[in-house]
C-alpha cells in the first residue's frame, strides 16, 4: 500500500509575523545555561477535544476550525494520516533509508510554534518511543488557551527534546487508569542512545484528584498516584525545569533525577511520602513550599526533601519552606522530616535560606558532604506529638558518612537557627560558627565530637560556645513575629529584640534572604533578615 503525503493547511505569513502571533509575557525559568523558551511564536495552532474535528473531517488547527486531538501531534490517530508535528516520527516507508521505517512525516506544526489547548479532557498523552526520539531544534510550546482548562490524565515524554508545557492540568486516580497506576502523572525519561533534554513545565496543576476530603486512609492508598512529576535519566535527561506549579494529593510530589534541572516556586501539599526526592548533579531546588503531608498508614517515613544514593555534585537547595502542617483540619496529619540525605555522596552542596518546621530528628541532615555550605537556615520543632510518633527535636546536623559515601570534609555550618545542632567535626576544615540553638522547655543541645571520636554531650546550658555559637534560653516565642503551634500560625520573621538580629557572620552568607531581600552588611541569623517596617 502506498501512503500519500497528507495535505496540511497553509502557513501564510508565519515567519514574517512571528513577533505578533502570540507572545506571552515573561520568559519561563530554566537551569542556568539551559535554553530559554520563547515568548513569541512563528505560528499558533488550536486543539479542542470537545468541538474540534479530525483532519479528515475538516479540522485545520485554526481557532475557528481546531483539531480535536493532542495525541495526533505525536502519533497517527484515527482521522489523521500522519502526526501533526513535523518532527514526530511515525512508521511509513523512507525512500532515503528503506531499513528505517520510523521517520518524521513533515506535519504542519514546526519547532518555534505554539499549540493552544481549549477546555476538555485530552486523555493520556505520550511523546516519543524508546526506539526513536522526537528531536526539535527549538521549542514547541503547548499551553492552555487563555481562559481555558485543558486536562490530561497522564503526560509521558521519552527521548524528547525542546518542549514547553504551560498552564495544563494533569489529573487521574490510580483506579481511573489501572494500566498507568504506578506511572508518574508527568514523566520525562531518556537513555544513553536516546536522551531527553530541554523540557519545561510551568504553571502546571498535577494531582490524583482535586478534592480528596472524603477519602479514608484506605482510599488514599488505593487511589493516589505514586508520583506527580518525575524527571529520570541522570546525564541522559538534562535541562528539565518544573516551576510555579501546584502538585497535590499524591504519594511523592516530584523526583529530581535529571542533571541540570531546576525545581522552583512549586506548591507541593498533601503528599503521602516525600515532597521532593533528588539524586542528580547540577540541580537547583529553590523557593518551593512543601507542606501538609498525609499519613497513609503504609509505614512510610516522610521527608520534605530527601537525597538518594549516588555520587553527585553542584546541588543547591535554597529558600524552600518545609512545614509539617498549616491546615488545622488536615485529615490524617503525619510527622515529617525536613531536608536530608541518608544516602549518597555530595560534593559542592549548598543549603541556604531554608525554613523547616517539623517534628522528627532530621530537620536539616546530611553526611558525606565535601565542600558544603549550610548557612542561614531556620530549623524548628512545631511541638506536635502523637502516640507512636517520632518526638525528637528537629536537628540541624552534619554527620560523618552516609550508607554509601565517604567521610564529610570542608563544610561550613553558619548563621543557622535551630532547636539543636549535631556536627561531626573531626575534619579540621569543618567549621561551625554563629549559630543559635533555641531552647524548648529551657533545653537545647549542641553535640560535637572529641578527638577520640566520642560525642561531647556537655554543651547544653544557655551560653556562648566555640565560635559565637549561642544557646538561647528564651526559645521561639521571643525570637519570631508569631510562633503559635496551637493555631498552626508560624510567622518566622525576626521580631524586635530577637537574639538573631545582627548576630551572624558575613562570611559566605547568601546575599539575599528567603524573601529575596538584600541582607546588607549586618547579617542576621536564620532564613529571614530583620525588617522593622514589616
Amino acid at each position: 500500500m502506498i501512503m500519500k503525503k497528507p495535505r496540511w493547511p497553509i502557513r501564510a505569513g508565519a515567519l514574517c509575523f512571528a513577533a505578533i502571533l502570540g507572545g506571552r509575557a515573561g520568559a519561563a525559568e530554566v537551569y542556568p545555561g539551559c535554553p530559554v523558551p520563547p515568548t513569541t511564536f512563528n505560528h499558533i495552532w488550536y486543539i479542542d477535544p470537545v468541538n474540534g474535528k479530525t483532519l479528515a473531517a475538516g479540522g485545520l488547527g485554526t481557532k475557528t476550525a481546531p483539531w480535536n486531538s493532542l495525541q495526533a501531534a505525536f502519533s497517527v490517530e484515527p482521522g489523521y494520516t500522519a502526526p501533526l508535528l513535523s518532527t514526530a516520527p511515525y512508521k511509513h516507508p523512507n525512500p532515503a533509508n528503506p531499513a528505517n521505517t520510523f521517520y518524521p512525516g513533515g506535519g504542519p506544526i514546526q519547532p518555534g510554534d505554539e499549540i493552544l489547548l481549549m477546555s476538555g479532557n485530552y486523555g493520556d498523552i505520550s511523546i516519543g518511543y524508546w526506539s526513536v526520539g522526537v528531536n526539535n531544534a527549538s521549542f514547541v510550546t503547548i499551553a492552555a488557551a487563555p481562559g481555558n482548562t485543558p486536562v490530561l490524565s497522564m503526560l509521558a515524554a521519552t527521548a524528547s527534546s525542546y518542549f514547553m508545557f504551560s498552564g495544563i492540568k494533569v489529573e487521574g486516580t490510580a483506579d481511573s487508569s489501572p494500566v498507568h497506576a504506578r506511572f508518574p502523572l508527568v514523566q520525562v525519561s531518556g537513555s544513553p542512545a536516546l536522551p531527553s533534554s530541554n523540557m519545561v513545565f510551568t504553571n502546571m496543576r498535577v494531582s490524583s484528584a482535586d478534592d480528596t476530603s472524603g477519602w479514608t486512609q484506605a482510599e488514599w492508598r488505593a487511589r493516589r498516584r505514586v508520583i506527580g512529576i518525575a524527571a529520570q535519566g541522570g546525564a541522559d535527561t538534562t535541562c528539565v525545569s518544573v516551576t510555579n506549579s501546584h502538585i497535590s494529593n499524591i504519594e511523592y510530589g516530584a523526583t529530581v533525577t535529571a542533571n541540570n534541572m531546576l525545581v522552583s516556586g512549586n506548591d507541593i501539599e498533601r503528599f503521602g511520602d516525600d515532597g521532593i526526592d533528588y539524586n542528580a548533579s547540577n540541580i537547583l531546588i529553590t523557593k518551593n513550599y512543601i507542606h501538609d503531608g498525609v499519613d497513609l498508614a503504609d509505614g512510610a517515613h516522610p521527608d520534605g526533601l530527601q537525597g538518594y544514593p549516588g555520587k553527585f555534585s553542584n546541588v543547591v537547595i535554597d529558600s524552600n519552606r518545609v512545614i509539617r502542617q498549616t491546615d488545622p483540619n488536615l485529615p490524617f496529619p503525619n510527622f515529617l522530616q525536613g531536608i536530608d540525605a541518608f544516602d549518597g555522596d555530595w560534593t559542592n552542596l549548598t543549603v541556604t535560606n531554608n525554613v523547616v518546621l517539623a517534628t522528627s530528628c532530621w530537620g536539616i541532615g546530611f553526611a558525606s558532604v565535601h565542600g558544603g555550605k549550610i548557612i542561614n537556615n531556620t530549623v524548628l520543632s512545631d511541638l506536635w506529638s502523637r502516640a507512636g510518633a517520632d518526638k525528637c527535636r528537629p536537628l540541624l546536623s552534619l554527620g560523618d558518612k552516609t550508607h554509601d559515601g565517604s567521610s564529610s570534609n570542608d563544610v561550613v555550618i553558619r548563621n543557622n537557627l535551630s532547636n539543636g545542632l549535631l556536627v561531626y567535626n573531626l575534619d579540621p576544615n569543618i567549621v561551625m560558627d554563629h549559630n543559635i540553638c533555641l531552647t524548648i522547655g529551657g533545653g537545647c543541645r549542641i553535640l560535637t565530637y572529641l578527638a577520640d571520636g566520642k560525642p561531647n554531650w556537655g554543651i547544653s546550658k544557655p551560653g556562648v560556645y566555640g565560635d559565637h555559637n549561642i544557646i538561647d534560653r528564651r526559645g521561639a516565642e521571643d525570637e519570631f513575629v508569631n510562633f503559635d503551634p496551637a493555631k498552626f500560625v508560624f510567622d518566622l520573621r525576626l521580631k524586635s529584640g530577637a537574639t538573631a538580629i545582627g548576630a551572624g557572620s558575613p562570611a559566605e552568607a547568601p546575599l539575599v534572604d528567603i524573601t529575596g531581600a538584600a541582607r546588607g552588611t549586618a547579617i542576621d541569623i536564620g532564613a529571614y533578615r530583620y525588617n522593622p517596617s514589616k
